[in-house]
């Protein structure tokens, strides 16, 4: 059993069974190295992941070989939970990532018996659905630059949403853990013009770069007219500040 608690043993609190003690016993620590695969395509899924730390990226490969990055995932965010006896995607480790295997079995006795845990394991069921709504809003018809701004929203909405620590405010401080590639591949554009929509958007002064992973958002009112929304909503169903 894992010595460190995750997001489904907090959940647990005040929903306890036979069958959830059950399930926090088979949680085990695991931790991938950049580039490694938590899930591949066609694998069974016989185990689900309630990722701690670090950031995942959620892909499906297309049979021309191109990849489409469907959405990237981190702490506070289960991963797996599928409804079919194979994983459709393939879930690689963008950055170290630390995480908790627990088998399915076990989780869907858990959810069966306990209807408390149920709910509380829907909830994050629906905001990681909610992730996805702005994802297909953030690629919608938009022009590049437009596109990368929406994309900033997405993220800055994102960290607040499924911070390590549990939702929080905002800030205009926005990591940026994956490649521009990674980026390119989950708004449907090329490398090169994610990278001219980046430079556009620092030479008119509405982000800064302080390195390649992380930017600071200078003009929020400029990302929202650009990305065409005031900005994603959070889980209690308002908009964050």
């Amino acid at each position: 059993m894992t010595t460190k608690l995750g997001h489904l043993a907090e959940m647990a609190d005040g929903h306890r069974s036979p069958e959830v003690e059950f399930l926090l016993t088979q949680g085990h620590e695991r931790h991938f190295k950049i580039g490694e695969h938590l899930i591949t395509e066609g694998e069974t899924t016989d185990y689900f992941y309630d990722i701690l730390d670090g950031t995942v990226a959620l892909a499906r490969n297309g049979r021309d070989g191109r990849r489409q990055i469907l959405s990237f995932m981190s702490a506070r965010q289960f991963l797996g939970a599928a409804s079919t006896p194979n994983y459709p995607n393939l879930a690689t480790a963008l950055t170290q990532v630390t995480a908790i295997s627990y088998p399915r079995s076990a989780l869907e006795k858990a959810l069966a018996t306990t209807p408390g845990f149920a709910s509380e394991f829907r909830v994050v069921l629906t905001r990681i659905l909610e992730s996805a709504h702005d994802h297909v809003y953030t690629i919608g018809q938009r022009s590049a630059v437009e596109r990368v701004a929406s994309f900033l929203l997405y993220l800055r909405a994102n960290q607040a949403r499924f911070s390590p620590d549990g939702p929080r405010e905002k800030s205009n401080h926005v990591e940026l853990p994956m490649t521009r590639l990674d980026i390119a591949d989950f708004l449907g554009l090329t490398i090169e013009t994610v990278s001219r929509a980046f430079s556009s958007l620092k030479k008119s002064e509405v982000i800064s770069f302080k390195d390649s992973h992380s930017c600071d958002i200078l003009n929020i009112d400029r990302v929202r007219n650009l990305g065409g929304r005031d900005d994603f909503t959070d889980n209690r169903g308002s908009s964050y500040d």
